[in-house]
């Protein structure tokens, strides 16, 4: 498995991709530190806070930047394979169907979570520096600790939740399919924002869990946590299923 992640490393040393894609996770910190500064300066009642800088960034990242950002990359990942012909050459190598994709799962989960801890490090260091101009609330430790914790269960979420644009790559053999459905999927989450039916859908409901949040008749945790499971569990069965049958042809 290591050797695995190893030739993912070597894979994307070689491409911009990754550069491209925490250049574009990394906006989002910097965008609600503009947007809190701005409405500081207009008004100075408007404090700047390390909660609700987290609160925004968090939201940004899971409901619409980072979905977006990992399944472009985890398209590139996969479909490279397809479009490279590299697969006809791994398919004769000591290496089974399932190990081959467990490795890329296991790779795109810790970009997943690489993702949310670099926008969590960017929080810190931006909220230092501000604070040395502009006054910035509960800047401690525990508070700090307490959105790392945060930025980690969003991480692992996420994983969960975008196994289903694997496995449309891997039946598709390119990008078109996944970023049709993270597309739809991001239109969505901005409908059920502020819906007492968010806890249902995959999508928002992760955010809401990780930031305790989730209300509404019959939406509780363990139910959405659930949902969350099984998506996330039957993307990873019937992306293997799908990706071992390429064994056949």
């Amino acid at each position: 498995m290591l050797k695995l992640l190893k030739c993912e490393c070597i894979k994307l040393k070689r491409s911009k991709i990754l550069l491209i894609g925490l250049l574009g996770t990394l906006i989002v910190p910097l965008f609600v530190y503009v947007k809190a500064v701005e409405g500081y300066l207009s008004d100075s009642d408007n404090v700047i806070s390390v909660f609700s800088l987290y609160d925004s960034a968090i939201m940004f990242l899971m409901l619409l930047f980072a979905p977006m950002v990992l399944t472009v990359l985890g398209a590139w990942i996969i479909s490279r394979e397809y479009t490279d012909g590299t697969l006809k050459n791994i398919f004769v190598i000591p290496v089974s169907q399932t190990a081959f994709l467990c490795g890329k799962l296991l790779f795109f989960a810790i970009m997943a979570f690489m993702f949310m801890l670099v926008s969590w490090l960017e929080i810190l260091i931006l909220a230092l520096l501000c604070n040395c101009f502009i006054p910035v609330t509960q800047l401690t430790i525990p508070s700090f600790l307490f959105f790392f914790i945060k930025m980690l269960l969003g991480g692992l979420l996420l994983c969960f939740t975008q196994t289903p644009f694997m496995y449309l790559t891997i039946r598709g053999k390119g990008f078109v399919a996944p970023l049709l459905a993270i597309a739809a999927v991001s239109l969505i989450n901005v409908v059920l924002s502020n819906s007492p039916i968010a806890g249902f859908y995959p999508w928002s409901a992760s955010y809401l869990l990780v930031m305790g949040r989730l209300s509404g008749p019959g939406c509780s945790k363990e139910i959405s946590s659930l949902i969350i499971l099984m998506m996330g569990l039957l993307g990873i069965t019937a992306s293997l299923y799908r990706f071992k049958k390429e064994e056949l042809k």
